[in-house]
């Protein structure tokens, strides 16, 4: 089967949480044909309407699987419903068909079968449930002071790590690495003394190791870290000897970059986004909180699970 038509299949079959509890009457075959329905009729199967706004909807839902397939971009357009035509053979081949085979379930009594009836139930409980958190949380606002507030609290975290050029050398004794240190400061140069006496793996570039971040080379290398990263060293300058993971190092500091720090404007959409959901999960708590204590009783049998 084409990838388009899995997905096709695949959004079919969250049709009904997609539509909501509103539309949950569309699935209900219609008795009485003065019944008034919302919207403009394009079709009717039997005494079942469908509207031009269920099958926007649908289209909707299917059209934002595509966006998130694994499809290329190509892919996503060719399989997009996005014109006239396209819609007229989803209503067609898709919609139409699928209430087909809905209304001939119903015909054969298929919805009172035990193991369907528990699973459209179940559905029923998930999509009114899922009403109600959206009932709850419609009116969650998020201001432009919060929003600031939060980015004030987080600015910090929203840096870019500082990096540095380095290069290092380092000798299996601490009385060559002092040695190696002693010619430095007297005038020999860093990469070539690197190339040509390191033990390290960047002897070959010069004891070069390019532009590092802080814990990128692991947690062996806490310390040299540390070293690396002091406000001590600045551009030019020649570390001390120091222990490592492999031996005495030496490192020299060519260039100090600062992370670039995330501005509120460049952030302020997510942050509001968060700060929604955060409101939303806490309504919601309270809710679920005040209802369990108050008005429905819940019970749970914990030696019955097995």
């Amino acid at each position: 089967m084409p990838r388009n038509k899995i997905l096709l299949a695949i959004i079919c079959l969250s049709v009904l949480t997609l539509l909501g509890c509103d539309k949950l009457n569309f699935f209900k075959p219609k008795k009485e044909s003065g019944t008034v329905v919302k919207g403009t009729v394009i079709a009717k199967i039997a005494n079942m309407p469908i509207t031009l706004e269920m099958l926007n909807r649908e289209i909707d839902a299917y059209n934002t699987s595509i966006d998130l397939s694994n499809l290329t971009n190509d892919e996503k357009k060719k399989a997009k419903i996005d014109n006239r035509e396209k819609k007229l053979d989803y209503l067609k081949n898709s919609l139409i068909r699928r209430m087909v085979f809905y209304q001939a379930a119903l015909d054969r009594g298929l919805d009172r079968r035990d193991d369907i009836s528990e699973i459209l139930e179940r559905n029923r409980a998930t999509i009114l449930a899922q009403a109600m958190e959206e009932e709850l949380t419609k009116n969650i606002n998020v201001t432009a002071s919060e929003v600031d507030e939060a980015y004030k609290n987080v600015k910090d975290q929203l840096k870019e790590p500082d990096t540095r050029k380095v290069r290092e050398i380092m000798m299996k004794t601490e009385s060559e690495a002092k040695q190696a240190l002693l010619e430095i400061l007297q005038g020999a140069d860093f990469a070539t003394l690197a190339r040509e006496r390191s033990a390290a793996d960047s002897a070959k570039a010069g004891g070069d190791l390019g532009n590092i971040k802080k814990g990128q080379r692991g947690e062996k290398f806490i310390t040299f870290d540390d070293v690396v990263f002091s406000p001590a060293l600045q551009v030019g300058s020649v570390s001390s000897v120091f222990k490592g993971p492999d031996g005495f190092y030496i490192v020299k500091i060519e260039g100090i970059r600062e992370g670039k720090q995330s501005t509120l404007s460049e952030v302020q959409d997510r942050l509001k986004e968060l700060l929604s959901l955060r409101k939303s999960q806490e309504e919601l708590d309270k809710f679920y909180a005040q209802v369990s204590r108050d008005n429905i009783k819940v019970e749970i049998y914990e030696s019955e699970i097995k």
